[in-house]
């Protein structure tokens, strides 16, 4: 039973018609429901009572699927417990079939659309989830006559009638009712023309972007209807074309639409009218990021269409050899940060007693074995940091970053987390391996007191993968290691370290040649030789449980365009000044290192 003063707040709604009128109004419902409920401290709550607060708390037009409900609706949150569980409210797993029943009865009884477009869609949405079969048809209609309802006369906020009459229309498609799909049309139609207004783009253009270009296979629109759609279009990119922000939405709406048409000529009309209002903003060009970025913008539209037409193709090669010519002065839009950390000198004791014995007794076979082991990142114990820090950071959950090359080109643009949790990963890899760079440092500096050169020389002549290898290549390249002359020692260490892993794999069996053009073959290089799935799984038998780390740190000190990339930049001359410093020798050398301790089963 639900309960009385529930009940008459409820009742009240439908004989006076009060309705919600800010955006997603319907949680102020599920508000006013919480605070009756909250007024009788022993009163316990019915299904009822949870039917109608949850009813109203769930989100429509759910932004992601992190839920994992794939429903139109979702959780209002997802967080964690005091216990770090995640829990969600509401949850689809509180749903049943009596309360799906419950729904369809108040939807049927309910006179207000608000209430009834809401009790409808639930039963629309969970019945395939929750009972394996879709709703009955009648409770579509309500969905999509109370929304048509809602929006023709304004009972709700201008975006939220937005969305519940993009709800109607795909619904109406759903069902295959033309004529609620012709309704659905001519009240979006009405709906833009009522709410639009130039300065704010979410609400216009949805018009011309359903009707035109993501349903109108699905939608009857007369010419008449259609033109007018798209000189409505026109007449604001007109207006408006000196704002970027404002010329970009009408432009990705008509560039869709001529492209579609097989329209060069209108196409590049329109891109051209963007492509001067970025360039020629005032705050687009007040500093360098904004400027990169807008460049950035006008490329990233011209090379969408650049494989099917043409001009858009010429644009965007002009575009990237404008990209490279930009005069930009940095220094206003990068600001260095910078953290302290204090680490007591008993710790870096310790530490390096930790390598190298208390005595400093132990044998140089026994030190690399631990130095290989000691800065060798883990991958399992890397994602546990990952998702501690960014689980508890709303800004690293939403933001995008860019990446910027030594000489602030941008070579990577990521998105939020959510989505590419892959390259964020990565990125805090680096991280992580950059901040240990200072204790690698620490290691080798010790590791050059207690060894001279030649012994260290020495020992690389009897390792199994570099037993081969011209003597006097390695001991240049450790020799110069040794004194100190970082630049050198990476540009040595880097061919080094290909011969290396290439020998590795000639030993092991593993891939290291392929058929070439000219029925030869070619050595591989080394990404290739990292990503060969027969090669990592030879990784995986020879240095056993550190074998998946290793090809992650190989990959992300050698090749990864998001990590330190020693060996491409090195090839392709790029970053260069990364390689005056010591971080780049010490990682070489350390990966020398992991090459150096394999070594032979005897029979």
């Amino acid at each position: 039973m639900l309960n009385d003063e529930v009940k008459k707040y409820l009742e009240s709604l439908e004989q006076e018609q009060i309705t919600p009128m800010s955006f997603h109004g319907e949680h102020n419902i599920a508000q006013k429901i919480k605070d009756l409920l909250k007024k009788d401290e022993q009163y316990e709550t019915t299904k009822e009572d949870i039917a109608e607060q949850m009813a109203f708390d769930f989100m429509a037009d759910y932004p992601n699927d992190n839920s994992g409900w794939e429903t139109y609706h979702g959780p209002m949150f997802v967080m964690p417990n005091k216990d770090g569980q995640m829990v969600e409210y509401p949850s689809i797993k509180r749903i049943d079939q009596e309360m799906l029943g419950y729904w369809a009865k108040r939807a049927k009884e309910s006179k207000n659309p608000i209430l009834s477009s809401r009790y409808a869609d639930l039963v629309v949405d969970f019945s395939p989830k929750v009972l394996s079969k879709s709703a009955d048809v009648d409770l579509f209609q309500i969905v999509i006559d109370s929304n048509i309802t809602i929006c023709e006369k304004s009972l709700a906020d201008p975006l939220d009638c937005k969305t519940k009459i993009k709800r109607a229309l795909i619904l109406a498609i759903q069902t295959n009712d033309q004529t609620r799909i012709n309704k659905a049309k001519d009240t979006i139609i009405k709906l833009e023309k009522d709410i639009a207004i130039d300065d704010k783009p979410g609400l216009w253009g949805f018009a011309f972007k359903w009707l035109i270009l993501d349903f109108s296979k699905k939608i009857t629109l007369e010419d008449k209807e259609k033109n007018k759609l798209v000189d409505e279009i026109e007449e604001r990119l007109k207006r408006e074309e000196k704002n970027p922000w404002l010329a970009e939405n009408a432009v990705s709406l008509l560039a869709e639409y001529y492209a579609k048409e097989k329209d060069e000529e209108n196409l590049m009309r329109v891109l051209g009218v963007l492509e001067t209002s970025l360039k020629t903003n005032e705050r687009s060009n007040s500093d360098a990021l904004l400027k990169t970025h807008a460049y950035e913008q006008i490329h990233e539209i011209y090379r969408k269409y650049a494989s099917s037409f043409a001009e858009a193709e010429k644009a965007n090669k002009r575009l990237s050899q404008e990209i490279g010519q930009l005069d930009l002065d940095w220094s206003k839009s990068l600001k260095e940060i910078s953290v302290e950390t204090k680490i007591e000198q008993k710790d870096i004791d310790n530490y390096l007693k930790g390598i190298f014995g208390e005595g400093k007794n132990d044998k140089l076979e026994m030190i690399m074995a631990k130095i290989a082991v000691s800065h060798l990142p883990k991958k399992d114990t890397l994602q546990k940091q990952f998702d501690e820090i960014y689980s508890k950071s709303i800004t690293n959950l939403i933001a995008t970053q860019q990446i910027l090359s030594e000489d602030k080109i941008p070579i990577a643009k990521l998105s939020t987390i959510t989505e590419d949790p892959d390259n964020h990963f990565k990125k805090h890899a680096l991280q992580y391996v950059q901040f240990g760079s200072f204790f690698l440092s620490l290691t080798m500096d010790e590791l050059k007191k207690q060894f001279t050169k030649e012994k260290v020389i020495e020992y690389f002549e009897k390792s199994v993968i570099f037993e081969n290898e011209n003597k006097e290549y390695l001991k240049r390249a450790i020799s110069v290691y040794w004194d100190n002359d970082y630049l050198v020692s990476s540009h040595l260490f880097n061919p080094l370290i290909e011969a290396g892993v290439r020998e590795l794999m000639k030993i092991a069996n593993g891939v290291w040649i392929d058929v070439n053009e000219l029925n030869g073959y070619n050595k591989l290089v080394l990404s290739k030789l990292l990503w060969n799935k027969q090669n990592v799984e030879i990784f995986k038998n020879i240095f056993s449980k550190s074998g998946e780390d290793l090809i992650f740190y190989f990959r992300l000190v050698l090749t990864e365009k998001l990590g330190m990339n020693l060996r491409n930049d090195f090839a392709h001359g790029l970053e260069r000044e990364k390689f005056f410093s010591r971080d780049a020798s010490d990682r070489l050398f350390h990966i020398l290192i992991w090459l150096s301790v394999i070594r032979k089963k005897e029979k």
